[in-house]
């Protein structure tokens, strides 16, 4: 009981650490060059931003900027920057965006999604007035410009966002609309296909109700792990859904640690799918499915922190919370090694 109530204070206190880093990436990129051992910690000290890689460059958006489970509308970050992962030293500016936390960001060809995410309308000191956003919008990397799409079918944050094929998936997550901070949670997992003349969102039951969830895809499959359910209960399930027969079935669970998968971030990179959580595992599913191994720790252990491909056996843990607050640095990991390459203090 004690431990639920727990729960349950971590839900009501910290339930915009939900929005947390919501994005991931499965376009695969080429091992050459691969990345530098030591990357530049991100320009702004943020959380729930939304970071994807893309051609070999490390893209993140927006987030909060003020101390935890303080919201305003000056605290939303609109900032857009990219790092070429294979230098590693200097950040690049790129056109700002509205304002979003808890934005999912997903790549496809040469384009950068953001999906959704939220934003406080209150100034600091009011009553917390958070409202989320059914906003999407694509980055050419070759124009450097922003153009809208379609919204999504409501506003939707604490969500994720990836691409698999030419579609691009959205699943989990609430709805936020006022000062009341009552989330609707949405069971739709959202479709778009990207290559249609006139692209419209399809919406598919989706078996579960929960956000703060991580998403990733590979091999025809999407895969939703971890979060928070409705109840305020967090969570260790995998749901898998089977694009080519719209079939849903569940995964191993995830490895036992702290807040299970709440904050959990993960990625497909060469046909694998990789998740990391609170514990600072990094686990990698068996090519069968049947269970995860664990196949290195993080140098410094964090949640709500994103993981993103580089190469095609390189991942790059961004940002994200530990015990002392907000990380800024970015961490290269290399799954084989069974160790970090690298590591950044910088907060």
């Amino acid at each position: 009981m004690k431990n639920h109530r727990r729960i349950a204070a971590i839900a009501l206190t910290g339930f915009l650490l939900s929005d947390a880093f919501a994005s991931a990436t499965t376009t695969p990129m080429q091992e050459s060059p691969p990345p530098a051992s030591t990357l530049a910690p991100m320009p702004l000290a943020v959380t729930s931003f939304g970071a994807v890689s893309l051609d070999g460059w490390l893209y993140v958006f927006g987030g909060h900027k003020g101390e935890r489970h303080e919201y305003s509308a000056p605290m939303v970050s609109g900032a857009f920057h990219r790092l070429k992962l294979a230098e590693g030293a200097n950040w690049e500016a790129l056109p700002e965006a509205e304002p979003a936390q808890g934005v999912a960001l997903a790549a496809h060809g040469h384009c950068v999604y953001r999906v959704g995410g939220m934003a406080a309308r209150n100034q600091p000191g009011e009553k917390s007035d958070l409202h989320s956003k059914d906003l999407v919008a694509c980055f050419d990397s070759r124009k450097g410009a922003w153009q809208s799409m379609t919204p999504l079918p409501e506003p939707r944050s604490s969500h994720d966002a990836i691409v698999l094929g030419d579609t691009l998936y959205v699943g989990g997550g609430w709805t936020l609309a006022g000062s009341s901070g009552k989330g609707v949670w949405r069971d739709a997992l959202l479709a778009l296909n990207l290559k249609a003349s006139s692209p419209q969102w399809e919406a598919i039951p989706q078996p579960f109700r929960r956000r703060a969830l991580a998403m990733a895809g590979t091999s025809g499959r999407l895969f939703f792990l971890g979060g928070i359910d409705s109840e305020g209960n967090t969570s260790s399930q995998v749901d898998i859904y089977e694009v080519s027969t719209g079939t849903w079935s569940k995964g191993p669970e995830l490895p036992p640690g702290p807040m299970k998968g709440f904050g959990c971030s993960a990625i497909a990179q060469d046909g694998a799918v990789y998740f990391s959580g609170m514990k600072g595992d990094v686990c990698r599913l068996e090519a069968d499915g049947s269970a995860w191994t664990v196949v290195g720790k993080l140098a410094h252990p964090r949640f709500f922190h994103r993981l993103v491909p580089a190469g095609t056996r390189h991942l790059v843990a961004a940002g994200g919370e530990d015990s002392e607050g907000k990380r800024r640095d970015l961490e290269v990991f290399l799954p084989e090694g069974l160790q970090a390459v690298a590591t950044g203090e910088q907060r």
